[in-house]
């Protein structure tokens, strides 16, 4: 009997170590409103740039999004459900006006930071690639401990 109560309460640490649950991202728009403004982070363990593709390995299937006040909410989202949503939105969407974002990542030891405009997302099992040009900053040619920030869009517009 303890022996079950022990496997149970295993059990129940590994599911709840297992990661958080998906956002359901049409409620999540839903309860934080028409007007709400999300941003995204994806992150990735690598990135290589070779002057115009940006490329994440091994990132994480999910990405953070988060929207300020009035909302204040914050989710997971499949990174895949994120890029289906790319070209949706009409004039609003990505495919059309292509976002900014932040890429931190470790060179040498060193923090290094650099802005980037995103454009032409493709996922390829782990591998996350975007077209991106260099709007500041050095992107490097290789990188460890990798954080996208993407520029805020309209969640509603992409489920």
């Amino acid at each position: 009997m303890i022996l079950v109560k022990y496997a149970g309460a295993a059990l129940l640490g590994a599911a709840l170590l297992a990661g958080p649950a998906m956002a359901d991202p049409a409620e999540t728009a839903k309860a934080a409103g028409e007007d709400a403004k999300w941003l995204f982070i994806q992150t990735a363990p690598e990135v290589q740039f070779d002057g115009t593709t940006l490329t994440l390995k091994n990132i994480n299937p999910s990405m953070v999004m988060f929207t300020d006040r009035p909302a204040r909410m914050a989710e997971a989202i499949p990174t895949a459900t994120f890029l289906a949503g790319w070209d949706k939105g009409g004039a609003k969407s990505f495919k059309s006006d292509p976002p900014n974002a932040a890429l931190t990542s470790i060179v040498g030891g060193k923090l290094q930071t650099a802005t980037v405009e995103l454009s032409e997302p493709r996922l390829d099992g782990t591998t996350l690639t975007f077209k991106a040009r260099v709007i500041e900053g050095m992107v490097p040619t290789a990188g460890r401990a990798t954080s996208l920030f993407i520029d805020e869009f309209c969640l509603g517009c992409i489920v």
